[in-house]
């Protein structure tokens, strides 16, 4: 028996790894940064490198960083906001954390 129920967990797993239902096979599953290290400073190679713990999450946003799979303010920042408004327990609250973490820092996330 197939329903909504099983379909909303199949577009949050195909989120989760930047693919969509209906997705060409052509496409990127996931755009590479547009920068290329050696484009960057050894300061922003820092940033980039660090751990998202250093964000100091709340609970929620760092058990949706983990099923992410995201360990670096470099890999978070590669996705888009959609992305991960698409993980499980991932809402606007999350977002808006995150977005005021990385300001903070000096960076954003992709295409924000």
């Amino acid at each position: 028996n197939f329903g909504e129920t099983s379909l909303a967990e199949i577009r949050e797993l195909m989120g989760i790894h930047g693919l969509s239902i209906g997705q060409n096979l052509n496409q990127k599953a996931h755009s590479e940064p547009v920068y290329s290290p050696q484009d960057l400073s050894p300061a922003e190679q820092a940033v980039l490198n660090r751990p998202v713990s250093d964000l100091n999450l709340s609970v929620r946003s760092r058990k949706c960083m983990t099923r992410l799979g995201l360990t670096s303010i470099g890999q978070l920042i590669s996705r888009t906001p959609d992305e991960l408004l698409a993980a499980k327990n991932f809402g606007v609250t999350s977002l808006n954390e995150i977005r005021q973490k990385l300001t903070e820092m000096g960076v954003k996330l992709r295409n924000d």
